[in-house]
């Protein structure tokens, strides 16, 4: 599964990292993903509920607000997004 992960701050993006791994839509899977992703982007865990899976697995989209986290100032949304890709091929035009 590859996403796009950003930490916001308004409108503006203050940190943004695009991810690929081996993950499912299962809950054990993405809390390891959204864990990783954060170590990645040194960024704090947020706290992951039920709602935040199945809206990932429905919308391909989740955001975490401050109030999903222990401790952090200075944002305003953390948005975990997936790519999907398109399966479909371009055409090869010839001139």
């Amino acid at each position: 599964m590859k996403v796009w992960a950003k930490i916001m701050n308004g409108d503006k993006i203050v940190k943004d990292i695009v991810f690929e791994g081996n993950y499912t839509f299962e809950k054990d899977s993405f809390i390891s993903m959204v864990q990783e992703i954060c170590y990645k982007l040194e960024f704090f865990t947020p706290v992951i509920l039920d709602a935040h899976v199945d809206k990932f697995a429905q919308f391909n989209r989740v955001k975490f607000l401050p109030r999903d986290f222990i401790d952090v100032e200075g944002i305003t949304a953390f948005i975990i997004e997936r790519f999907i890709e398109d399966k479909k091929k371009p055409k090869n035009y010839l001139y």
